[in-house]
């Protein structure tokens, strides 16, 4: 169990954290057969890692939503249809329910990782998820720190 304090993101419980697991812990989670709904995942014949998504299987653009601030106001494109702004309080509320979706969880994925590949203008981005596929997602789309870079992490920019 790794000894990393979510409580200052609103996530607080009684879980077990796997803080950047291997691809072998994360594979073997996402193959354990008490697994049901959208945690199961399953073996292809070609032996990648398969999972159902659901009914919506694709990232539609038209579901992004960016909180309209100070900030963004007046340095992102505001199209309507792309870049939709939302207000704070509904920012709030949805990372509400994701921070008690969370804290009810029995064992989190916490992976953390780096978006861009320029030192001096990369992001630090900390994931925290509760389906092993979801964490292993993460680590194939962002880069992953080496070993050296991860002891020197700190804090995340973006959680």
């Amino acid at each position: 169990m790794a000894n990393l304090d979510l409580s200052k993101y609103g996530i607080a419980g009684d879980f077990e954290i796997l803080h950047n697991p291997s691809y072998e812990t994360l594979f073997q989670d996402e193959m354990n057969p008490a697994n049901e709904g959208f945690e199961k995942a399953k073996l292809t014949k070609t032996g990648a890692t398969a999972v159902y998504t659901g009914k919506f299987t694709g990232r539609s653009p038209k579901d992004k939503f960016i909180v309209e601030d100070d900030v963004t106001r007046d340095t992102l494109w505001w199209d309507g249809t792309i870049n939709r702004p939302c207000t704070t309080d509904a920012f709030n509320y949805c990372k509400g329910l994701v921070t008690n979706q969370l804290s009810k969880a029995n064992k989190l994925y916490v992976v953390d990782t780096f978006c861009g590949t320029n030192e001096d203008t990369r992001m630090k981005v900390r994931f925290v998820m509760e389906v092993a596929w979801q964490a292993h997602f993460v680590t194939n789309m962002f880069i992953r720190p080496s070993h050296y870079e991860l002891a020197n992490y700190g804090e995340p920019d973006f959680v």
